[in-house]
């Protein structure tokens, strides 16, 4: 009775293509990735060349070159900062949900490429400063799950877990910032 059991397409090995062995991002080409994060950066960065008003909503009137060039420069600095924080937040969701991470380039282009498309939503022109600051902070984060659901292939919780974490390091080195500010401040 025992012989049967193999015959009947029974294999008493471990399964080894369970779920939770899978890792969290999928083996992919990182280039592709990185040639989509790069593209919306160069769209951002341009953007904020050619002086759109929509990113630039402190500065009124006309933008001087510097300004602009302080602008394509403050995005650059903003989406590796996000681009780390969404990576290292991936990294602890796998922690989390007991699976393998991934391989880290994969990680950082799918990452990038999410962050750096979510900050095409600054974009869209909101006349008031603070409803403006408002609105893009909240789209940014959004567009940000919702592009990194797609992009990992991941549960829509996991997408919006990571993107809070990543949330919570970037308030946490906002707030680390502030307070050297504040310290060094003469007077």
């Amino acid at each position: 009775m025992v012989e049967d059991i193999p015959a009947r397409g029974y294999d008493a090995r471990p399964m080894i293509n369970r779920a939770h062995d899978q890792p969290l991002c999928p083996e992919g080409d990182f280039r592709f990735w990185a040639g989509v994060g790069a593209s919306a950066l160069l769209v951002y960065s341009l953007g904020c060349l050619a002086g759109a008003s929509a990113l630039m909503p402190g500065i009124p009137g006309e933008a001087a070159i510097i300004q602009r060039l302080s602008a394509a420069g403050a995005a650059v600095v903003w989406i590796i900062l996000c681009t780390a924080a969404g990576s290292l937040a991936f990294a602890a969701l796998s922690l989390v949900r007991g699976r393998p991470a991934g391989s880290a380039f994969d990680i950082a282009s799918r990452t990038f490429a999410c962050v750096a498309v979510a900050m095409l939503a600054h974009f869209v022109p909101v006349g008031h400063g603070a409803l403006k600051t408002a609105f893009d902070g909240a789209s940014f984060a959004v567009a940000s799950a919702l592009l990194a659901r797609s992009a990992f292939r991941v549960a829509p919780l996991d997408a919006f877990a990571a993107t809070s974490i990543a949330t919570g390091i970037v308030g946490a080195l906002a707030a680390a910032a502030f307070v050297v500010d504040w310290a060094v401040r003469p007077g």
